[in-house]
């Protein structure tokens, strides 16, 4: 048990630290300042095989927890029918572009999937979430949170010049950032530039676009088995889609504002733990190739909104 304290603790600190800074702006994700601190600290380490054990039980324990805690925060709010069924469009678009896009610029699959699941469901949890399913490299896992990142954050400045260019309404700004943003706190920050009734509007479209993380989990489940064997459903997959449900279901309850933190906290130990285990050349190796995925269907994703909004 001694050989695994180092990790453990490590892991759990960095997690803390990360909370702690998320808090300084919005648009601060804690689940991707930890797997960046992790990642910084693994390559400042000469000896890194002390943390090895801790590191594994870190991942093991937390990622788990965290993913069927996390299931909470699918809430539902009242949509009209046509603006669900727009951001459902937009959702299957976003996923689709980018994992094509990512297919193209030469990417392995399972990194094609969760730069694909991140940009169209909910970032850097979307990914921690997914990555267990398909069992995803820790490289992998590393360089699509990244990128999923930091195109939230160039999104943070040229959303509000996109929308001065096409003359968006507050509706149609809201949609725009709602349903493309990665991150919860980015879309928080970019919709509030055009007030508060675009910010309302925006975390609707977001949170509904989060509760098709459901349907992600469901194709990652059927992509991570074998040909040999039958489906296996991870217990913490039937707790995430079984909070969902009670969540939606109840009404007035607490459990999405009393777990989040909890859920927030477990899966930033185990980024943080994975953050710890990879070397920063396996990340190096991969190239631009990542950035330019998305960084193009993000382009493509924008061209089709000014048809839209513009023309159509």
């Amino acid at each position: 048990m001694t050989t695994k304290l180092p990790g453990l603790i490590v892991s759990l600190t960095i997690a803390f630290a990360a909370s702690v800074l998320s808090y300084i702006h919005p648009s601060l994700e804690a689940l991707a300042i930890s797997i960046l601190l992790g990642m910084l600290l693994s390559n400042i380490l000469r000896d890194r095989d002390i943390l090895a054990s801790g590191i594994d039980i870190s991942i093991k324990i937390f990622l788990p927890l965290g993913i069927a805690l996390y299931g909470s925060q699918l809430t539902v709010k009242e949509l009209h029918f046509t603006d669900a069924l727009y951001v459902l469009l937009t959702f299957i678009s976003v996923f689709t572009l980018v994992f094509l896009m990512s297919r193209g610029f030469g990417l392995k699959k399972n990194t094609s999937v969760l730069l694909a699941t991140g940009m169209s469901v909910c970032g850097a949890s979307a990914i921690a979430i997914v990555s267990s399913l398909i069992k995803a490299e820790k490289e992998e896992t590393s360089i699509s949170l990244i990128v999923v990142t930091v195109s939230g954050l160039v999104g943070l400045v040229f959303y509000p010049l996109i929308a001065d260019f096409l003359n968006l309404t507050i509706k149609e700004f809201a949609f725009l950032s709602g349903t493309t943003l990665p991150m919860l706190g980015q879309v928080k920050v970019t919709a509030m530039t055009f007030g508060e009734e675009c910010l309302s509007l925006a975390l609707r479209y977001k949170l509904l676009r989060m509760s098709f993380l459901i349907f992600v989990v469901t194709v990652a489940v059927l992509l991570a088995r074998t040909e040999k064997k039958r489906i296996y459903v991870p217990w913490f997959v039937v707790a995430f889609i079984g909070l969902a449900v009670v969540v939606n279901l109840l009404k007035n309850n607490t459990l999405p504002r009393v777990l989040e933190p909890f859920s927030r906290f477990f899966l930033s130990t185990a980024l943080a733990a994975i953050g710890l285990s990879v070397d920063f050349d396996a990340i190096t190796e991969k190239g631009f190739a990542p950035l330019f995925a998305v960084f193009f269907a993000s382009i493509i994703l924008v061209t089709l909104f000014y048809i839209i909004f513009t023309v159509v």
